[in-house]
């Protein structure tokens, strides 16, 4: 599935540096729907990064359900996914990439308001270009609120992060989620042959 490693990727990029949203509101669900109510309010917790990633799998399926050409039959099969399932597989991903300060080091950055301007508004024009509601507008960053993102992402533990979050090589949570996202799709009638 090239579009949906594309488009996955392509998430992954953009939240490895700006978070998401209410991430662990709707993304411990087990089930993930395109109708579903989409927050733009940052959730800090301890499983921020887990949440994160499983954020960017609810986008994904949301952006596929919303696309013209996807039937009803299969956006009814792809709201069917159980992303949830990929939750151990992700946070054991993360165990084995950070260390506990690391981890922590990373909520607190995620945490800071001028951070979470960043991820509100980036997270918005994100899902308003796929088509997904929108529950607020954020008013655009302030340049010294990207500026603390920029400097983030150039510091030692913002380029480890990147890094983890692009990955692709075998046994990383992105090669298992791909994997595990392909065969949910290819079931639902969506490949790219």
């Amino acid at each position: 599935m090239k579009l949906l490693k594309l488009t996955t990727l392509t998430l992954m990029t953009i939240l490895s540096l700006t978070a998401c949203d209410k991430a662990g509101d709707k993304a411990t669900d087990k089930k993930t729907d395109a109708k579903a109510e989409t927050s733009t309010e940052v959730n800090s917790n301890d499983n921020l990064l887990a949440d994160m990633m499983i954020d960017t799998l609810s986008i994904s399926l949301q952006g596929i359900q919303n696309a013209d050409t996807v039937t009803d039959e299969q956006k009814a099969c792809v709201s069917k996914i159980d992303i949830g399932s990929q939750r151990s597989v992700i946070e054991k991903s993360i165990e084995e990439a950070f260390d506990k300060e690391e981890i922590e080091k990373l909520n607190e950055f995620y945490s800071k308001p001028e951070v979470q301007k960043v991820t509100n508004f980036g997270r918005e024009q994100m899902l308003a270009s796929m088509g997904l509601p929108v529950d607020k507008n954020t008013e655009q960053p302030k340049e010294e609120d990207i500026k603390v993102v920029a400097e983030f992402a150039q510091s030692d533990i913002g380029q480890k992060f990147t890094q983890f979050s692009l990955s692709e090589k075998e046994g990383s949570a992105n090669e298992e989620i791909i994997g595990f996202m392909t065969k949910e799709l290819e079931k639902c009638g969506l490949s790219d042959k």
